[in-house]
């Protein structure tokens, strides 16, 4: 098979950089077999391996800031779902039994918030986007490209960052989000953890 011809997967294409994952595309440029990890695609719309791939096009700040407040949204839904329940439930009920009711929902809405943030964790961690990336059409890489791994998505992205805000009063939190309006559209979070954030030209993986 040439590179850019239809690819249809089988159990023996492994992708060349991930062995361990089949293989969901051939690379039109190098031929070589890509996992979904891997796998971009270019403004003209041909499957291309992280190594291989053109320059790929930056999300723009207010996808990202949708995308931020979409996750924001589904990781209190649960406890806003039971806070709902157990106010429908307290109508016209003893105080004391609707106290206990209320706080037994509370906390089996926080284990669920607490369940969809590992969820979304795994989702970035294995494709590179949350929910709210994945619907807007964006995922976070390596500055090269390359999928992100595990350290630099919870420690350097992630932890780094809220460890920061105390000493510096919350002034980090501002020069990371303002940062995203430079040129780079990296954030410092971004700088720290060596990512950008990418349109993935249309198509949700």
């Amino acid at each position: 098979m040439s590179a850019g011809e239809p690819f249809i997967p089988t159990p023996s294409a492994l992708c060349a950089a991930h062995p361990e994952r089949p293989a969901v595309i051939i690379c039109a440029r190098c031929g070589s077999y890509a996992c979904e990890l891997c796998q971009q695609m270019a403004d003209t719309r041909r499957d291309y391996c992280v190594r291989c791939t053109p320059e790929l096009k930056l999300a723009s700040p207010g996808s990202r800031l949708a995308a931020m407040l979409v996750d924001r949204v589904a990781s209190a839904l649960p406890v806003l779902g039971a806070l709902l329940v157990g106010g429908l439930w307290s109508v016209g009920r003893d105080v004391e039994e609707s106290a206990l009711v209320m706080g037994l929902l509370v906390l089996v809405g926080m284990v669920g918030a607490l369940g969809l943030v590992a969820w979304q964790l795994y989702l970035l961690l294995t494709t590179g986007q949350s929910l709210g990336k994945r619907l807007l059409g964006i995922q976070v890489v390596r500055s090269d490209g390359s999928p992100i791994d595990l350290g630099r998505l919870i420690l350097l992205r992630n932890l780094v960052p809220a460890i920061l805000l105390v000493p510096t009063f919350g002034l980090f939190g501002l020069a990371n989000a303002l940062l995203v309006l430079t040129t780079g559209r990296r954030c410092l979070h971004d700088h720290l953890a060596d990512t950008q954030v990418v349109v993935v030209n249309g198509h949700l993986r």
